[in-house]
């Protein structure tokens, strides 16, 4: 792409890096590189990153922790903004009357940084999202969970900011949350989560809190791979089936199966891993060579959980 684009973020505060490979800021430690990769020095920035690409057409595109993402090989054009990892010290409470608080997370928290603060200050909630990688504004897109739950249950409201509108926020009601995914209208315009207000409630000690997070990681250590790099579960559970993705897959005795790099995790059917030498390619040859057989031998049509980006 023939575009100066350290002419055009001249007034950018943060990191400017040009033909970023973007493998190493992913989960699944695949995909090619960025043609403009920007690290916002706050909300100022992502907001002129955004209105920036608007004014002069290029595509726009949002990275989190990448954790349920599959990057093309040949990368994303256009420009590309890393968040990266927020810390528990932007975490700010709004509200607390002794039941119940509300806090205010950034987009860019990690899921980890928010279930530590919460078990430090003895909130319970989101238990359920011990071990999950990620980012908050990951988890509001794809209305991220497990069996214990999942986020549109502690979410109040959610920041959001569009070019041409500005911040602005919505409560929950008006999200449209659903099972891994949310209201086909929330992100229409280019919308960007910046923030969410989350509800919590106190708890006594930290034990109840612990014993819970303990046996969702035990779990988790016993039943999912954890070793290699993923994107977490690679399918939507059906609706209409009463087995799991996962059961599904292993019922077509496709645990194991491999193209290229890629394979289909021996201790989880529903988890892709990259050998070391996956791509993109590969995985997507695998992910509709599982689908084919599923619908095949179960006439079940197997929806992706795991969102492929770039080309």
């Amino acid at each position: 792409m023939n575009v100066d684009f350290q002419r055009l973020f001249s007034d950018f505060k943060g990191k400017i890096l040009l033909n970023e490979v973007l493998a190493p800021y992913v989960a699944f430690r695949i995909g090619g590189p960025a043609d403009c990769l920007l690290f916002p020095d706050g909300e100022k920035d992502l907001a002129l990153a955004a209105e920036i690409a608007k004014r002069e057409q290029l595509p726009f595109a949002v990275l989190g922790a990448g954790s349920n993402l599959l990057v093309g090989d040949k990368g994303i054009r256009g420009v590309v903004v890393f968040l990266g990892a927020g810390k528990e010290d932007e975490i700010q409470f709004l509200m607390d009357n002794g039941k119940e608080v509300t806090l205010n997370v950034p987009a860019h928290c990690t899921k980890a940084a928010l279930v530590d603060f919460a078990l430090e200050n003895k909130l319970s909630g989101v238990e359920f999202s011990a071990g999950i990688p990620g980012t908050l504004g990951g988890a509001v897109y794809m209305n991220a969970g497990t069996k214990w739950g999942s986020y549109s249950e502690v979410i109040e409201s959610v920041r959001f900011f569009r070019v041409g509108k500005g911040f602005y926020e919505k409560p929950v009601e008006a999200l449209g949350f659903k099972y891994r995914g949310h209201g086909e209208e929330l992100f229409a315009g280019g919308a960007i989560v910046v923030s969410a207000c989350l509800r919590l409630r106190h708890v006594s000690s930290r034990k109840e809190i612990q014993e819970k997070m303990d046996e969702i990681l035990k779990y988790r250590g016993g039943k999912q791979p954890l070793e290699l790099p993923n994107c977490g579960s690679v399918f939507k559970n059906p609706e209409k089936s009463r087995r799991g993705a996962g059961r599904l897959i292993e019922a077509c005795n496709l645990k194991g199966t491999c193209v290229g790099g890629a394979q289909v995790s021996l201790k989880h059917a529903n988890f892709i891993l990259n050998l070391g030498n996956a791509t993109s390619k590969d995985v997507e040859t695998l992910i509709k060579k599982i689908q084919k057989k599923v619908f095949s031998e179960f006439k079940v049509e197997l929806e992706t959980e795991v969102i492929k980006v770039g080309e």
